[in-house]
């Protein structure tokens, strides 16, 4: 067992008064965007129960599964590596970035490679890692490990990450505005992606059925750090396995919503085999893709209380909803993972029998998780299993036992308590149990009431009945998605019906693009001074508009005040536009321009996700659905465009 005291770890951090108010009411704003935006979405329930069998029967199938996609993924030209553990990714890694002699990696955030340690791995072996999501980035500058899966920064403020930059000469002394620091992130990382060799990404989804591998993101970083370097290796764990496309809508539709409270990320990036193979890209080199699948403990956990941990899509919530985790932070727990999730995956992954202790079993966890796996439920029972192996203290302070078997003695103890007031009090605080949490003041012990219920209740109970029913009663508020209760009756179908008529979806979607950030403009808007693809430009000369040709080298596209390229189609429920790439000259157009314009067919409009899974054929080398510009809020959770790639995008939609 861990000898870390997680317990002492919690007292600590409670003590940080100011840090424990900012740090809750963070995450209070991020509850409240996520009960928004599921308000919204009528299936939610639907979704939860389809997204939770289809989770438990990949599981059921998983050596299938792992079979079917190593198949399909090296039909594609990737190669496919199974690890067993942690040091065995990381030599993989190691030797794949060995092979081509690669000493400048950009990582995207990943918490499989956080579980290996792949970062200081390398960098022992002079390999200088940098990770490019900008919570991951501020963190890795401060030599500190994420302190949320999602948001790996939210516990540091504006003024911290000003005073970080500042010292490292990335933006002027006293600055503290998240957009400035932002684009001062931006500029440092731009010259940092043009000179990289490898890229290296996890995976939300693998896809079985395809051999792909789904990155879903809102930055634009992974998608970059995987278009310029010619090594892209993909790191991740086995229980990110699902069958197919339509079981990646399912998952696409829970994920964002429970995630940031949004209908889709920024980039939604499948890769099926190397780039360089087909027409897009011409001029680049033949490049690598490498899949590495972890199990690092994870088939361990079948048959134990975390089994059902595996169905987990990392949406972050229920480290976000958890009373615990919002007053003591993620750094708190000495975890890769903390919170709920990684108190269930813990014990039976890490041996971390410590962690299920770190937490009050007040059930919301499992209320809101949007896969339906019952975190509190496999928490308390990794307490009977740590009780059983003799690897967590039991036991009931002396005496109380004994009063708890006997109901007078009981009520005789908790009468003289009564009695004695605040003497008793202080004998409680006495005990090595609680002092910890009650001597610095941080945690109180409830006050012990003049009246016992045993006492009112053979009072009311002469009381006719009805009396306590017409009493007059507090208001009960709770969040509406938060607080859902169970379903009543058939579920609403996974999918609601598309608009009745063609300008009701435009609607949708243009609701949904100026949701996401993106904008409707006229060709006429067009600026002179974009430039544009080949294909581009012969769709923009039908309109009587000249363009010149975009470059397709990263160097020449750096800074680029605006490029135009084609969309195959939208997504009206998610204002989100499909790029296939393939007559695109290189995938980098679309990332280092500092404005993206994207032309689409009017009539290319599809209602949902699974409209436009059931709309592509063979999955392209790289597609990726855009959806508004890049963006991150990583810095006290304020929206900023521009992360890593376009500052704007402008949909421009054709007859």
């Amino acid at each position: 067992m861990s000898r870390f005291d997680v317990v002492a770890a919690f007292a600590k951090a409670l003590k940080r008064e100011a840090w424990v108010l900012r740090h809750d009411k963070a995450l209070q704003y991020k509850r409240e965007g996520r009960a928004a935006a599921i308000a919204k979405v009528p299936e939610w329930e639907a979704l939860r129960e389809r997204a939770s069998a289809l989770k438990r029967a990949v599981r059921e199938d998983w050596d299938g599964a792992l079979a079917r996609f190593r198949r399909r993924a090296e039909a594609a030209g990737a190669e496919v590596h199974e690890a067993a553990d942690a040091a065995e990714a990381n030599a993989i890694v190691e030797a794949v970035l060995a092979r081509h002699g690669a000493r400048r990696v950009v990582k995207s955030k990943s918490m499989t490679t956080e579980e290996c340690g792949l970062n200081e791995h390398l960098e022992q072996r002079g390999v200088t890692v940098v990770d490019t999501d900008l919570g991951e980035y501020i963190v890795q500058l401060l030599g500190q490990r994420p302190s949320h899966i999602v948001t790996p920064a939210v516990h540091l403020s504006r003024q911290e990450v000003g005073e970080l930059f500042a010292r490292l000469g990335l933006s002027a002394p006293g600055e503290t505005d998240p957009t400035r620091l932002t684009l001062a992130a931006r500029k440092a990382l731009r010259e940092v992606f043009l000179a990289a060799e490898a890229g290296i990404t996890g995976a939300n989804f693998l896809l079985a059925d395809e051999g792909a591998a789904v990155v879903v993101e809102n930055e634009g970083n992974s998608l970059l750090g995987t278009s310029l370097p010619p090594v892209h290796i993909v790191v991740a764990g086995i229980d990110k396995l699902v069958a197919g496309r339509d079981d990646l809508a399912v998952l696409l539709k829970l994920l964002a919503r429970s995630a940031t409270g949004q209908r889709i990320t920024g980039y939604t990036t499948s890769y099926v085999g190397p780039q360089g193979r087909g027409p897009a890209e011409r001029g680049l080199p033949a490049r690598e893709l490498h899949v590495v699948l972890l199990d690092n403990g994870r088939r361990r956990l079948r048959g134990t209380p975390g089994e059902a941990a595996l169905s987990c899509i990392r949406c972050g919530h229920c480290l976000t909803a958890c009373p615990v985790f919002r007053r003591v932070g993620g750094h708190a727990y000495d975890a890769t993972i903390p919170g709920p999730i990684g108190e269930v995956l813990g014990p039976g992954m890490q041996g971390r029998f410590d962690l299920p202790k770190a937490s009050s079993l007040c059930g919301l966890c499992s209320t809101i998780c949007p896969v339906k796996i019952d975190l509190a439920g496999a928490i308390h029972d990794w307490r009977a299993v740590a009780r059983d192996q003799r690897k967590a203290k039991t036991g009931l302070p002396p005496g109380l036992g004994l009063a708890l078997g006997r109901p007078r003695l009981f009520w005789w103890g908790t009468r003289m308590l009564r009695r004695t007031g605040r003497l008793s009090g202080a004998l409680l605080r006495r005990q090595p149990g609680l002092r910890r949490f009650t001597a610095g003041g941080e945690r109180r012990l409830p006050e012990v009431p003049a009246r016992s219920f045993r006492d009112w209740f053979r009072v009311h109970a002469r009381e006719p009945r009805g009396a306590l029913a017409d009493a007059p009663k507090a208001p009960v508020t709770m969040t509406p998605a938060d607080l859902r209760a169970p379903s009543e009756g058939p579920l609403p179908p996974a999918t609601p019906a598309a608009p009745a008529t063609p300008a009701a979806l435009e609607r949708e979607f243009a609701e949904a693009l100026a949701e996401a950030g993106g904008e409707l403009r006229h060709v006429a808007d067009l600026p002179q001074a974009v430039t544009a693809t080949y294909a581009a430009r012969a769709l923009l000369a039908r309109h009587g508009l000249e363009r010149r040709q975009a470059p397709h080298r990263p160097q020449d596209l750096d800074g680029l005040p605006g490029l135009c390229g084609l969309a195959r189609w939208r997504v009206a429920r998610t204002g989100s536009l499909w790029l296939d790439f393939a007559d695109w000259e290189s995938r980098a157009q679309a990332l280092l321009a500092e404005e993206l314009w994207l032309l689409v067919p009017r009539a290319e409009l599809v209602w949902d996700l699974d409209e436009h899974f059931a709309r592509l054929g063979p999955l392209p080398t790289c597609g990726t659905l855009v959806t508004g510009p890049s963006k991150t809020a990583d810095i006290e959770l304020a929206v900023v465009k521009g992360a890593h790639g376009p500052r704007r995008l402008h949909v421009v939609v054709l007859p």
